[in-house]
Order: structure tokens, then sequence, then C-alpha cells
């Protein structure tokens, strides 16, 4: 009976060192999945950030295009009165 108590003793204690080593890599991997979340917060964030000035380029530079256009179109009539001016001489 005292060697049986004792064997269960030892598989106790071993069952509790293995429990608090388990409970140990749980709390690293938890910590580590923290710090893994705040990292993906943080590149979403800089993601969001990157399609806000992109979207905010692409605005500018359609603005810049039609503004190319107008200066082209003008640029042409401007031309070709000046040509009209010469040929009238």
């Amino acid at each position: 009976m005292k060697s049986e108590l004792g064997s269960l003793k030892e598989t106790q204690a071993l069952m509790q060192s293995q429990l608090s080593e388990t409970n140990a890599i749980v709390r690293a991997i938890r910590d580590r999945q923290e710090e893994t979340d705040a990292k993906l917060d943080a590149l979403s964030m800089d993601v969001h950030k990157l399609h806000g000035e992109l979207t905010h380029l692409k605005e500018g530079q359609e603005r810049h295009e039609r503004i190319l256009e107008k200066l082209s179109l003008r640029s042409i009539e401007q031309e070709t009165d000046i040509s009209a001016l010469r040929r009238a001489k």
C-alpha cells in the first residue's frame, strides 16, 4: 500500500511538473500571439495609410492630366491662330 501511495505521489509530482511546463508553453504562445496581433494591426494601419496616399496621388494625377489636356488644346488653338495670321499677311 505504501509503495502504491509513493508511486501515486511520484506520478502526481510528474504530472504537476508537466502541467507547469504546459502552462508555461501556453503563456509563451499567448504572449507571442499578442505580439503578432500588434504587428498585424500596425501593418494593417500602414496599408490603409498607403491606400489613402495612393488614392490621393491618383486624384492629383487625374487633375494634372485634365489640365494638360486643356493646355494642349489651347496650344493647338493658338498655333492655328498664329498660322492663320501669318497666312493673312
